[in-house]
């Protein structure tokens, strides 16, 4: 090291005229070097030689000093060791392609600025090859970012048939293409600007491409606290039109005959059964419009419009009308029936119930309506077959095959009396009035053959000239045949088991008949129960006036 040491300043002291040293800084080919140089080498023929060597022994160099320089036979390149950041290539010639560029360093490494408002780098890619291409292990291959409401961080335009930006991906936990909103605005937005067509398309979900299988699109709220918006909202501002499959804020269709798919499906799992906690919601909030219409459209098909099925407690439909509408209403153009009600052969519940469970409602709980000729209510009965066992035609009158059976014990018909019906009570005996056409009053006298009956207590049937909606208030149900509680006294003597029994003095009361006495039209009737009271009391009585 010495002898190398002495041999350059030898040769530095020969050089006199080449070699000059001015407060400590050394000129080569100069005697006045650079202020701002330690070393200034000046040669119009000859330039400075450094260190070459290859990549593999640029790199394998222990401790580089920063800002060691090299020149690398490999890249035909200088190079530069930079604390922190390691080896960096000096490059400012015109970029030659192909160019490949390999650094390692927490900051830029490629950044241009346009102050103006052309583009900053323009990628032409004139045949099948990608643009630009970006690959990233942690972060994001591409970051766009914009500040301009109406600018935007990416933007893709395909001006033929293509889409403008794609997403591929292959993970089973994340998305293809992913929108984000930290705001108040929207995560994805699609919207056809200009298209008049009809057939553009905002968002187009789609699954079963090459054989895949999944959904085409799902929404959810991972929230259980928003209730301020709902999980999907589909609002058109269209007129609609009149076939009803255009022009609708929503439309479902499974287009294959062979599917068992259903249009749309709705569930809800709740416990709560409070207004809107339902499979299926809808609602008409204007002055016309349907909440919900279920159309089967198809002329040959058998599937009904309509299916409801509670496989728990509750009832299949409920429906319920606030004002003057019908809870239910149904029509039938064709031969079939409005409603069917029927349970199967293994049920044991009922066809159908009305109830009223109002005390103030006075209305009817069934009515039945007929316009024509027809019955009113036809009634069947048989298993398998069936044939008719009662009916009741358009004129009211009721046909029953097996007879007719009711809780009283005896024929009645309404009569108007002399005076006040509150004059007049059960038991009372009843005369013809001589006063007044088709009118009875309390009998009057003994042995009387204007009596005509008993005021009934509870007649099973009850007959009348008016009409089925009169108002029989102002009339008595005079009992004519059958066992009547009426009204008796001792006068005649006491009343044995089928004494017969006649009109005594005192008004509306009966005695026992004297058969001796007895005059056609004046018998009452037959006693069936004994009677030996000094005030007046009631017994049954077969009343059967002759």
């Amino acid at each position: 090291m010495k002898r190398l040491l002495l041999k350059t300043t030898f040769g530095l002291m020969l050089s006199g005229p080449f070699i000059t040293t001015v407060n400590a800084q050394v000129g080569v080919g100069t005697q006045t070097p650079d202020a701002s140089a330690q070393l200034d080498v000046t040669s119009e023929t000859k330039g400075v030689l450094v260190s070459r060597m290859t990549s593999a022994q640029r790199i394998a160099i222990a401790s580089p000093a920063d800002g060691l320089l090299v020149y690398d036979t490999d890249t035909k390149g200088f190079w530069y060791h930079k604390a922190g950041t390691g080896w960096t290539q000096i490059n400012n010639a015109a970029l030659s392609l192909p160019y490949v560029g390999n650094e390692s360093s927490a900051g830029t490494l490629f950044s241009i600025t346009n102050s103006g408002n052309g583009t900053v780098v323009g990628v032409n890619a004139n045949g099948n090859g990608v643009g630009v291409r970006s690959v990233t292990n942690g972060g994001f291959s591409i970051h766009g970012i914009t500040s301009n409401q109406t600018s935007a961080g990416i933007v893709g335009d395909n001006n033929g048939a293509g889409e403008a930006i794609v997403g591929r991906t292959t993970s089973d936990i994340a998305g293809a293409v992913v929108g984000r909103n930290d705001g108040g605005g929207y995560g994805v937005r699609g919207f056809v600007a200009t298209n008049t067509s009809g057939r553009a398309i905002g968002v187009f979900g789609q699954v079963g491409l090459n054989g895949s299988t999944g959904r085409a699109g799902r929404f959810e709220n991972l929230n259980t606290e928003n209730t301020t918006g709902n999980t999907l909202e589909v609002e058109t501002n269209g007129n609609g039109d009149t076939d009803n499959t255009q022009g609708n804020a929503a439309s479902f269709l499974v287009d294959n005959a062979s599917s068992r798919a259903a249009a749309v499906r709705g569930e809800v799992n709740t416990t709560l059964s409070n207004f809107g906690a339902a499979g299926l919601f809808g609602i008409s909030s204007g002055t016309g419009g349907f909440a919900g219409l279920f159309h089967a459209s198809n002329a040959f098909g058998n599937g009904p419009a309509l299916v409801a099925i509670a496989e728990g407690h509750g009832n299949g439909v409920t429906a319920n009308s606030g004002k003057e509408g019908n809870g239910v209403e149904a029509t039938a153009d064709g031969t079939g029936n409005a409603i069917f009600a029927w349970t199967p052969d293994f049920s044991n519940g009922k066809a159908a119930r009305f109830v009223n469970f109002n005390t103030a409602n006075t209305n009817a709980v069934l009515t039945a309506e007929t316009h024509s000729n027809g019955n009113i209510a036809l009634f069947k009965s048989g298993n398998p077959a069936t044939a008719n066992v009662a009916r009741i035609d358009a004129d009211g009158k009721g046909f029953f095959n097996g007879g007719t059976q009711a809780s009283g014990a005896d024929l009645a018909e309404a009569f108007d009396v002399i005076n006040e019906v509150s004059e007049y009570e059960p038991g009372d005996i009843l005369s013809i009035a001589t006063s007044k056409d088709r009118t009875v009053e309390k009998s009057n006298g003994a042995y009387s053959s204007l009596v005509l009956g008993v005021y009934a207590t509870k007649p099973g049937v009850l007959l009348t000239e008016e009409n089925i909606d009169s108002n029989l208030s102002g009339k008595v149900p005079m009992g004519v045949v059958g066992v009547i509680p009426t009204k008796v006294c001792k006068e005649g003597g006491a009343i044995q088991r089928g004494d017969l029994l006649v009109t005594s003095t005192i008004p509306g009361v009966a005695m026992k008949a004297d058969p001796a006495r007895v005059q056609p039209g004046q018998i009452i009737g037959k006693a069936l129960q004994n009677f030996d009271g000094d005030q007046i009391g009631k017994i049954n009585v077969f009343v059967n006036v002759k």
